[in-house]
């Protein structure tokens, strides 16, 4: 790494480094260039020497920002910061010697080149003349240090607002008519240079000049540099740069130095495109930057290899976005004012944000922004259920597909640079903390602890660390690379790992606060015990538990045996149980292990599936097999006890319970599948060592750990659990969570002195701010991965399946909807979310409110469509149109929460009469008036539900109703007044 100790700013486009570089200090010399380059990955881009320092170990190179690394330069490297690579000197000096009289010519940046060899030739004896050439007067620099080293200084600006008017020829062709040189040294531009060397060819000058052409390596070996002198070709890199003018190929060099013309002009449109961004997204703050009217409706496909192909080996499947796709698709983000895709994430990430650093190419301050709430997005934007999280709460996907948000965020954890990873300074201050389970739950709270200063030790019973990461995942979906990048992170930051521990065995969480001198414990051991059936059959050999079989491949590389040692028994026809991720992974492995024959069997249709929609598709592409509403009910077995079959039972959807969902009932039909493996993938158990090993803890009847859903806090002091060993089987994004809200509390305890128990949020949200919402308490550790309510039974699926979700608001009242429940907090005002579930009760009052509802939304679709009838603006005319089908919109809503038809709509409405109501005058013709009556009508109406909430009974459901209302009405209020200021300030509306 090279520091730079100094930085000078001469101008918009053109600063000054100073590099501490002491052995390219000590042989540089004039004439000499350097390559750098600021980053792994980054290009190598060759600069002249503008000076040294051999005594302070320094190189100064003065810069212009053309490009895209010379503008990073710039923007993103201040004094005292590090690049990677400074390699030179290189080239061949300037040859010094006593000439007599020598003019150096220098233009723009390549004064700065000209410096050190005007001070050389003045140094060996010579008379020197100094031409500086630059555009205008702003961009002058270094005449007081040209003027010390020169016995003439002619400072030249080519609009004449400094020095003498016009180009550096023609002050050169002056020189050369009333006081002749002996030699010309001239560096500058390509045109400038070959201006001058034209200018010199009458007088027989000697006229050297420095080519800093298109080059690669700096050392000769690409040959990109060559240019033709006297007829022979010659290297800039390696011969040069300086060469004799006169027998410089100028034609030549300039068809050459043009290569790569269209590039640039792209790469500029692009910068100019960023620059604008910036100046919209961060300089004057703006959101909802576009209308979705401008966006493409899908999502950018993400490359995936060949299904054939695949289907044959463990490559990953989904190859990642490229530079282009990641961009564009970022493109789809409007920023939103108020975001709900962040409170779809389980661990807060601020979405926007990060994309809005993406938008702007900063890919380092958005991987910077993830880290600020995920330690893993590069393996979270593999794995994690976006579409019914994050992405189920884009707003734009309520009228196309959603911003690709996990593919985006896989993009910056793959490809932005991460800062270096170093120990905190004040780690091993606040207290000592073991962690049980290097899952992601474990490591979570690992990366936060460490950072809040604990000395942290992860036990993991496995010989790797990674948990369900290594065991779980296969590597087609999750490569073991990034898996060790990211734990490699932890490790350098100070987190201390130790394998083959199984606590509970080899020693328990009583011995870790006790002799071992832990001061907390958190305990991340997952839920690792299969589920299966007990149905006849089922003890075959060939049975596997999803676990043993993923195992066997994912860890112990029984896909290569006998070249490893593992061995995976595997027939020609397979038949996986279950249909959530893990059956796909199952699936998919077998598959790719050579079975011909490869089979889902699944109780529920396939909108209940728990899996990803997207490894439905994948497993389908690569030729599985669906039996889609199919029981298993016995595994048929020969005399020798091996699988032969499966006898399944065909199902069908039942009617709707009291919360809208259709359980699966069983037919009186039969199907005999022909199979000599069974795979059970119904999900996990309760692991019970650390249960049965730690007396006192506190466990549910299904053998789960009881932890607090804020804290992670057990009924132990100083013990807290979180992740599948509390929730049950669950993601990798919710185990992390966990793993961080535990940290949080950790932090507090120790803080606080091990004083308080139990924590409490609010001690946790003292010691580091943010929380997050409670799950429903005393259900069932499965939940529905869409609608966050409890599962009956003990099998993952999507009780909801394709229904659209609805939540509200404890705070505002607001009542929201979409395709899957928030995780976060209500982006309105920020309170607490509930699930709303079941039919809302039918009773006079509440139909009465229905109606009134109804009432105030015909009257104001009435005001509306007559404002857009009256407006002459198109633009005003589409926007209250736009109202209109808004309220048309939320009668719908309402009709279909409440179960209540729509009263036909009012024909006829005088503006005079709603404007007494709205509380402004009447002006016709004025359409800021009818703005500002619909401004006030809506106000009136928040005023109206907000009594009628106030006065109805506690607890009801019309009073909850009313709350509900005036929280949609406050919406209106806000988004109408912000059209208003907007149409008033010439601005486009966001709608």
């Amino acid at each position: 790494m090279y520091p730079i100790v100094r930085r000078e700013v001469f101008s918009e486009t053109s600063f000054l480094w100073e590099v501490l570089a002491p052995d390219v200090a000590k042989s540089a010399e004039p004439g000499h260039f350097v390559m750098a380059r600021l980053y792994e990955g980054g290009e190598r881009i060759p600069l002249t020497v503008a000076d040294y320092d051999r005594d302070k170990g320094t190189v100064t190179i003065v810069v212009q920002a053309l490009g895209k690394t010379t503008r990073e330069m710039r923007d993103n490297y201040q004094e005292g910061e590090s690049f990677d690579d400074f390699v030179g000197p290189l080239g061949l000096p300037q040859h010094i010697g006593k000439a007599g009289h020598v003019v150096l010519v220098g233009g723009g940046l390549g004064v700065a080149p000209v410096y050190p060899q005007l001070r050389a030739f003045k140094a060996a004896g010579n008379r020197t003349t100094s031409i500086m050439g630059f555009r205008n007067k702003d961009l002058v620099f270094w005449e007081d240090k040209f003027a010390r080293e020169s016995d003439q200084l002619i400072l030249c600006t080519d609009d004449g607002s400094y020095g003498r008017p016009g180009f550096v020829t023609q002050a050169l062709k002056d020189v050369l008519d009333n006081d002749k040189p002996d030699l010309v040294i001239a560096i500058g531009p390509l045109p400038m240079m070959q201006a001058c060397v034209e200018t010199t060819r009458p007088y027989g000058v000697k006229t050297m000049v420095s080519l800093n052409t298109i080059m690669v390596d700096g050392t000769g070996m690409c040959g990109s540099c060559r240019v033709t002198v006297g007829g022979e070709v010659k290297f800039a890199c390696v011969d040069g740069p300086d060469f004799d003018g006169h027998q410089v190929d100028f034609k030549e060099l300039h068809a050459r130095q043009k290569r790569f013309k269209s590039e640039e002009a792209r790469a500029n449109e692009d910068f100019a495109h960023v620059c604008n961004l910036e100046k919209k997204l961060f300089t004057e703050g703006k959101r909802t930057y576009k209308k979705m009217s401008e966006l493409p409706p899908h999502q950018h496909k993400m490359p995936e290899r060949d299904p054939h192909e695949r289907a044959a080996n463990f490559k990953e499947v989904n190859l990642g976005y490229s530079i282009d796709d990641a961009y564009q698709e970022a493109e789809r983000c409007i920023q939103c004012h108020k975001p709900t895709c962040i409170s779809g994430c389980p661990v807060a990430i601020d979405i926007p944000r990060f994309i809005r650093h993406l938008l702007v190419r900063d890919t380092t301050a958005a991987l910077e922004t993830i880290y600020e709430s995920s330690i893993f997005p590069s393996i979270c934007g593999r794995v994690c259920p976006q579409e019914s999280q994050c992405e189920a709460q884009c707003v734009i996907g309520r009228k196309m597909e959603p911003v690709a948000i996990g593919r985006l965020e896989r993009f910056i954890g793959d490809n932005a640079r991460p800062p270096k990873a170093v120990p905190p300074a004040f780690a091993g201050k606040l207290g000592k903390v073991a962690i049980v389970g290097s899952g992601p739950g474990g490591l979570g709270a690992a990366a936060d602890l460490v950072r809040f200063g604990a000395d942290v030790t992860v036990y993991e019973a496995l010989h790797v660390v990674g948990g369900v990461l290594r065991y779980g995942i296969p590597s087609f979906r999750l490569p073991r690379d990034i898996i060790e990048r990211e734990v490699q992170r932890l490790k350098d930051i100070g987190v201390k790992f130790e394998t083959n521990k199984v606590v509970g065995k080899t020693f328990t969480v009583g011995q870790l606060t006790g002799e071992k001198g832990f001061d907390a414990v958190f305990v991340a051991a997952g839920a690792g015990a299969p589920s299966f059936l007990g149905i006849p059959g089922e003890f075959a050999g060939r049975v596997y538990s999803a676990n043993e079989f993923l195992t066997r491949v994912n860890l112990m590389g029984g896909d290569k045996f006998p070249y490893l040692d593992t061995p995976i028994s595997l027939g020609k026809s397979v038949v996986v149980i279950g249909a959530g991720n893990t059956a796909m992974d199952c699936l998919r492995v077998a598959k790719r292990l050579g079975a011909p024959t490869v089979r889902c069997v699944y109780r529920r249709s396939e909108a209940e599936a728990p899996a990803r929609i997207e490894e439905l598709r994948h497993a389908k592409e690569e030729g599985i097999e669906f039996y889609f509403l199919h029981a298993p009910v016995e595994i048929n077995v020969d005399a020798e006890g091996e699988v032969r079959g499966m006898k399944v039972q065909k199902m069908e959807l039942g009617e709707p319970d009291e919360r809208g969902r259709r359980r699966p009932v069983p037919l009186d039909e039969f199907v005999d599948l022909e199979c000599d493996t069974v795979i059970y993938a119904l999900g996990t158990n309760a692991n019970p060592i650390i249960g049965q090993s730690t007396p006192g803890l506190s466990l549910n009847k299904w053998g789960y750990i009881v932890a607090d859903e804020q804290t992670q806090a057990t009924n132990l002091p100083g013990v807290f659990a979180g992740g599948d060993i509390v929730t049950g089987g669950a993601t990798v994004i919710l185990a992390m969570g966990a793993g961080r809200r535990a940290a949080k509390a950790i932090g507090a305890y120790l803080q606080g002195g091990k004083q308080t128990w139990p924590i409490t949020i609010d001690d946790a949200n003292a010691f580091v701010p943010g929380s997050f919402p409670a799950a429903p308490e005393g259900k069932s550790a499965m939940l529905c991965p869409k609608c966050h309510q409890p599962l009956e039974g003990d099998e993952s699926y999507i009780c909801c399946a394709d229904q659209t979700v609805q939540w509200r608001c404890d705070d505002c009242a607001k009542v929201s909807e979409g395709f899957a429940f928030p995780y976060g907090a209500c982006p309105h005002c920020g309170g607490k979310l509930s699930i709303v579930t079941g039919r809302t009760e039918e009773n006079a009052a509440t139909m009465a409110a229905i109606r009134t509802a109804f009432e105030i939304e015909l009257g104001g679709q009435a005001f509306y469509l007559q404002a857009a009838a009256q407006s002459e603006e198109p633009q005003l005319k589409a926007l209250f149109g736009r109202f209109a089908e808004m309220e048309k919109e939320h009668m719908a809503t309402l009709s279909r929460r409440y179960h209540a038809s729509v009263p036909a709509p009012s024909r006829e409405i005088r503006q005079e009469v709603l404007s007494v109501y709205s509380g402004v005058e009447s002006r016709p013709g004025d359409p800021a008036n009818l703005f500002r009556v619909a401004i006030g009508l809506e106000r009136r109406a928040v005023e109206f539900y907000e009594e009628r909430s106030a006065s109805a009974p506690e607890d009801s459901t019309e009073r909850q109703l009313y709350r509900e209302l005036a929280a949609e009405e406050r919406e209106h209020v806000a988004l109408l007044s912000t059209e208003y200021e907007r149409w008033r300030a010439g601005k486009p509306g966001l709608l």
